[in-house]
């Protein structure tokens, strides 16, 4: 009751991330119940390998949409302080709060699951015909009886896992209401630049040493390591990015551009690792299904990749959304001492051409290495 207090008060933004959250959980959970019907179709006697790798195929999906949910869960008390403030006034503590963005989370992901299996059954019964022939009952499992212990448990995993991405992804210092501003400078420990650049190395040159040896996973390994690598890296690359173009003696925009890109690089990292890896690793996929003679059949791989690109653009668009409302509180100083736009835009500009370049060279490292991998 709590919950269908709190949601009397959503306005359009928060209708809309709560749909668009079921409709990316009822997609996995389409491919998931897919799975499940190809599994059955092929019977009992089949080895469990390809039902293994039919879930497999599932899980760049589930990631996905895990970290679309965590990313809009966290993104809320910061987009909605005034929402924040009242709940936090009517005595709602800092760990109920984040269990309460949690559920609002896990029920979007529960509804979507619901209804890729209310879908499931029409389809299954032929309530509702989408392909003429029964091209279908090979992928709902037609021939045989659905597991309901099973089914449960296999949905079950996509709102348990929203949920707990959204209550992780929440700090106890996002639900104190703030005043949009930027962040403090904070310098990357000797540790992190450590780390950024020995596991690409390492990682690297693992890739290297498989390719040479026609070593599959340790090329697979190696990729992982370099990745977890890139993703620490690219932080610590806005930060000097935003340093470089600061250094000397540089004008007003330059200077407002390397210190907002400073102030902005551990909100800004993330998302931004996570573009450049996903963007990489499915231009790479991309090229070899199109070279490949054994191609998939159906719109599988096509369907799974534009969901991960939709929550992977709609993760970073949410943080972009964030730090326009920051840089909105940073410039109004400047705009009420008569600064000129130009600047303003130049700024900007500069900050943005900067964060490109970082990207560019992260998703062309992963990418390369991706090649490399894929090629063995």
């Amino acid at each position: 009751m709590f919950y269908l207090r709190v949601a009397r008060g959503y306005r359009a933004l928060d209708l809309l991330r709560w749909t668009l959250t079921a409709t990316a959980s009822a997609a996995v959970a389409a491919l998931l119940l897919r799975a499940l019907g190809r599994a059955m179709s092929a019977g009992a006697p089949s080895p469990a390998g390809p039902g293994v790798d039919r879930l497999l195929w599932c899980l760049p999906a589930l990631a996905a949409v895990t970290y679309l949910a965590a990313a809009w869960a966290r993104a809320l008390p910061l987009q909605q302080p005034e929402r924040v403030a009242g709940l936090v006034a009517a005595g709602v503590g800092p760990v109920r709060l984040r269990l309460l963005l949690a559920g609002e989370m896990a029920l979007a992901c529960a509804f979507g699951a619901l209804l890729a299996l209310v879908g499931f059954l029409l389809l299954r019964g032929h309530v509702v015909e989408l392909m003429p022939d029964g091209k279908l009952d090979a992928a709902l499992g037609v021939s045989g009886t659905l597991p309901v212990a099973g089914t449960l448990t296999l949905l079950a995993v996509v709102p348990l896992l929203g949920g707990a991405a959204a209550a992780a992804a929440v700090r106890p210092t996002d639900v104190i209401p703030v005043d949009g501003s930027d962040e403090p400078q904070r310098r990357p420990s000797l540790l992190r630049i450590a780390m950024a650049a020995a596991l690409p190395a390492a990682g690297t040159l693992v890739v290297v040493t498989a390719v040479r040896v026609n070593g599959a996973e340790a090329g697979a390994v190696g990729w992982v390591i370099a990745v977890v690598g890139i993703a620490v890296a690219v932080p610590v690359l806005l930060y000097g990015a935003g340093q470089a173009l600061a250094w000397g003696r540089p004008r007003a925009a330059r200077l407002m551009a390397g210190r907002g890109l400073q102030a902005q690089a551990w909100r800004l990292g993330t998302p931004l690792a996570v573009l450049s890896v996903a963007g990489a690793v499915g231009v790479v996929a991309a090229l070899r299904y199109a070279s490949s003679a054994h191609r998939p059949e159906g719109p599988l791989p096509l369907i799974e990749a534009g969901l991960v690109a939709l929550c992977v653009i709609g993760a970073l668009i949410t943080r972009l959304a964030e730090l326009a409302g920051a840089h909105r509180a940073a410039y109004a100083p400047l705009r009420r001492m008569g600064a000129p736009t130009s600047m303003l835009q130049g700024s900007v500009a500069l900050r943005t051409g900067a964060a490109g370049l970082v990207v560019l060279a992260a998703g062309s490292g992963a990418g390369l290495l991706a090649a490399a991998v894929l090629n063995i």
